[in-house]
C-alpha cells in the first residue's frame, strides 16, 4: 500500500510499500542517515585529493581523478536524496536540481531508451571483444583494469535505462 501521509500526487508511481510498512519515522531516520552520510563523502572528497596530490605515480594519480569524479557525483547525489526527501515528506515541490516527472510522452521516451539500450549493448559487445583482445595482448595491467571499469559503468547505464523504460512504461 502506499502510504496514508503521501498526497497521491507525491506518490511514486508503481512503488508501492508491503504491508505493515514502516512508519514516517522510518522516514526521519532515512533522511538522518544521509544526512550524517554527507560529511563523509566529503572526508572521502579530501582523502581523494590527497592521494592524488601526494602521489608520484601517474597511474596512481589517474585512477584517483576517476574515483574522485565518482566520489563529487556521489556527493551531490546524497544531497539530491536529502532534497528528495525532504520534499517528499513536506509535500512541498522538488527543488529543480532532483529528478522529477519529464515532460516527454512515454512513446517519446520508451523510443529514446531503446535507441540508447542498442547503443549500449553495442558498446557491451565491443568491451567484451576489447578485453579479451587485451587477454592475449602485452599491454599495461592498467588498461584491463580501464576496460573492466567500463563494463561495469555500462552495465550501470543499461541498468538506469531500464528504470527509465519502465517509467516511460508507466505514462
Amino acid at each position: 500500500m502506499i502510504r496514508d501521509h503521501v498526497p497521491e500526487e507525491r506518490a511514486v508511481v508503481g512503488v508501492r510499500e508491503p504491508e505493515g510498512s514502516p512508519s514516517p519515522s522510518a522516514d526521519v531516520e532515512l533522511l538522518a542517515m544521509l544526512q550524517e552520510h554527507a560529511p563523509r563523502e566529503g572526508q572521502a572528497l579530501a582523502a581523494y585529493q590527497r592521494l592524488i596530490d601526494e602521489s608520484d605515480d601517474p597511474d596512481v594519480q589517474y585512477l584517483g581523478r576517476l574515483i574522485l569524479e565518482d566520489e563529487r557525483r556521489h556527493h551531490q547525489v546524497v544531497k539530491e536524496m536529502v532534497a528528495m526527501l525532504e520534499s517528499f515528506s513536506s509535500g512541498a515541490p522538488r527543488p529543480t536540481s532532483t529528478p522529477g516527472s519529464g515532460s516527454r510522452s512515454g512513446v517519446e521516451l520508451r523510443a529514446a531508451t531503446s535507441e540508447l539500450l542498442a547503443l549500449e549493448r553495442e558498446d557491451a559487445r565491443e568491451l567484451r571483444r576489447l578485453r579479451r583482445a587485451i587477454q592475449g595482448a602485452s599491454v599495461p595491467p592498467l588498461l584491463s583494469l580501464l576496460v573492466e571499469l567500463m563494463i561495469h559503468d555500462t552495465r550501470k547505464h543499461i541498468g538506469i535505462l531500464r528504470a527509465i523504460r519502465g517509467r516511460a512504461a508507466r505514462r
